[in-house]
């Protein structure tokens, strides 16, 4: 609550870009460290990479919100304290990348008995995409269900996939063609279609819509597993960061139904996993959250953020989310239990145009910063930036204890040079001209 006493915190500065590694933010709040906060309730605090020095600072007022000015100041306190040194890899870090590099698309079978049937919601775009390529991966086959107004409804190829990998990865892979919208006609497809071992619903966004597909599932015999993609964004407000599992939800959030979606699977007794997302990123990403920053850039634009930018968010890999999801299949541990699923970083939005161009190569951007209740930005304009105008980052302590085999892959400057290259690059957006209305509204107001 607004009344939490706050103790003196840590600031630790950290050899590492302009991201804040977990562990800083993992025991405080708005980015500083405090070890009366650590995320996972009995656990340990993750360990610190390149940790350089640590000095004192007392925190705001304890009177203070943590989306006020005075935290954001904090925060920025140690944001910017951040700094490039040194190499950014170490031999473990390029051992890393290397296994990335690796094909990720081999549809051998691992064994008659790990062999699941698996029904996906969606699959033809982004997690979708990625998850289907990790499930096909396992051995496993899968079935997409989606309105096959794309590609046939099949899953888009993955950046740097072969012909011959991707129709390999296809080969395990059915189309049903049906719309959430007539539910009739959707459940009457699933139930014609058999018996499927674990569900995936992707896409769902309201109790009418889960419900069903459950009742079809149930018609069918029922499944083993059914995992739900939620959002972080269910939770409400808070004065201790990062956001845990452990945070109750927010009745008037937008995502509030994503809650009731979870009450529901659990009310009918389902094996149900909630996985719940910050941000996502990546190749094949359709929501303008990196590509906000590339356009500008890239082309020598000024960066629009509002406020003094050093409100910290948090963005995971669409690759670690699919590798995730596919690592529920089969594990106890996760039965009714939700995830917190992203990176282990997290960045202020001055440090993600300053990431962002770094990944593209392109010069030190410069960020002009406003008060997005000073401009109006008509309707029919872009909108005016990707991130919500909070402290929003949280805790993945409970996704790693619980599936051990499970960690991020990437790290941000890592994860946005793929975004830039495989994607921003590869797709042709680098070309593409620009809706640039918003900004120069904004630009117009600071002269």
């Amino acid at each position: 609550s607004s009344k939490q006493f706050f103790p003196v915190c840590l600031i630790l500065v950290a050899m590492s870009r302009r991201t804040i590694p977990v562990a800083l933010a993992a025991a405080g709040t708005a980015g500083l460290v405090s070890q009366a906060f650590v995320a996972s309730p009995g656990g340990s605090a993750p360990a610190l990479r390149g940790a350089s020095r640590v000095a004192a600072q007392e925190a705001p007022s304890r009177s203070e919100s943590l989306g006020s000015p005075a935290w954001a100041a904090a925060a920025g306190g140690a944001a910017l304290a951040l700094q490039a040194a040194g190499s950014r890899r170490s031999a473990a870090s390029a051992r890393s990348q290397a296994s990335r590099d690796v094909s990720r698309v081999s549809c051998a079978a691992r064994g008659g008995d790990a062999k699941k049937r698996v029904l996906v919601m969606g699959g033809t775009r982004f997690i979708g995409c990625y998850l289907v390529a990790k499930l096909r991966e396992m051995g496993h086959e899968v079935v997409v269900l989606n309105r096959g107004k794309t590609n046939g409804g099949k899953p888009d190829r993955l950046p740097g996939a072969t012909d011959a990998e991707y129709e390999k990865m296809l080969e395990g892979v059915t189309v049903l063609v049906a719309d959430r919208k007539e539910p009739e006609k959707m459940k009457e497809i699933i139930t014609s279609a058999g018996k499927f071992d674990i569900v995936y619903d992707n896409n769902v966004r309201k109790l009418a819509e889960v419900q069903p597909l459950v009742e079809a599932i149930e018609a069918s015999g029922g499944c083993e597993q059914f995992i739900l993609m939620s959002s972080a964004g269910v939770y409400g407000p808070t004065d201790v960061l990062p956001l845990s599992e452990a945070n109750p939800g927010d009745p008037n959030s937008r995502h509030k139904e994503k809650l009731s979606c979870e009450n529901y699977l659990n009310q009918k007794g389902l094996n149900w996993t909630s996985i719940r997302p910050t941000y996502i990123y990546g190749p094949l990403n359709y929501n303008p959250v990196e590509r906000y920053f590339f356009d500008r850039v890239t082309r020598g634009r000024e960066v629009c953020i509002p406020y003094d930018g050093m409100y910290i968010t948090q963005l995971g890999h669409c690759e670690d989310l699919a590798d995730f999801m596919a690592k529920c299949i089969g594990n106890a541990n996760v039965k009714g239990q939700v995830y917190n699923v992203s990176s282990e970083e997290y960045v202020t939005f001055d440090g993600m145009a300053k990431l962002c161009a770094e990944a593209s190569g392109s010069p030190e951007p410069k960020i002009v910063h406003y008060d997005p209740k000073s401009v109006t930005i008509p309707e029919d304009f872009p909108k005016a930036f990707p991130f919500r105008g909070m402290h929003f980052f949280a805790s993945i302590e409970k996704a790693k204890r619980d599936i051990p085999s499970w960690k991020p892959k990437y790290n941000m400057l890592d994860g946005l040079r793929s975004s830039y290259q495989q994607d921003y690059v590869a797709r042709g957006f680098a070309k593409k001209d620009v809706d640039f209305r918003s900004d120069d509204l904004i630009l117009n107001s600071k002269r």
